[in-house]
């Protein structure tokens, strides 16, 4: 039978989520003042204009990564508040297990079904 995260590892998690949860608001602020700075910049020459163009389309793919995490940081600290986090998949009820919620504390699936996700 799949165990459920202790108060202290939950504690823990809430913890990575707030810093994430910072880390990510932080550069998506980051990202809007750049955008706001290059559409205030001169550009000159062709050169210019197609780095300023790299820059705005790698910003931008960053930023709609960044907003998916943050929705997924967002349900989890909103499980979190209602005591209904568990740390068990959200597919098949299996342990997520602390090592992977170390490094994704917002992992709503076990490794297996968020490979069957991914390949769909």
């Amino acid at each position: 039978m799949p165990r459920e995260l202790n108060q202290k590892q939950v504690e823990e998690i809430h913890n990575l989520l707030l810093e994430s949860k910072k880390n990510i608001e932080s550069t998506l602020n980051t990202i809007s003042d750049s955008h706001n700075d290059l559409s205030n910049m001169d550009l000159n020459d062709d050169g210019d204009f197609a780095a300023a163009s790299r820059d705005y389309n790698n910003d931008i793919h960053i930023k709609k990564q960044q907003v998916e995490e943050l929705a997924l940081i967002d349900h989890a600290l909103s499980k979190i508040e209602k005591g209904t986090y568990t740390g068990l998949c959200e597919m098949c009820d299996s342990e997520i297990g602390m090592k992977r919620l170390r490094v994704k504390p917002y992992a709503k699936y076990c490794i297996d079904c968020r490979s069957y996700i991914d390949k769909k």
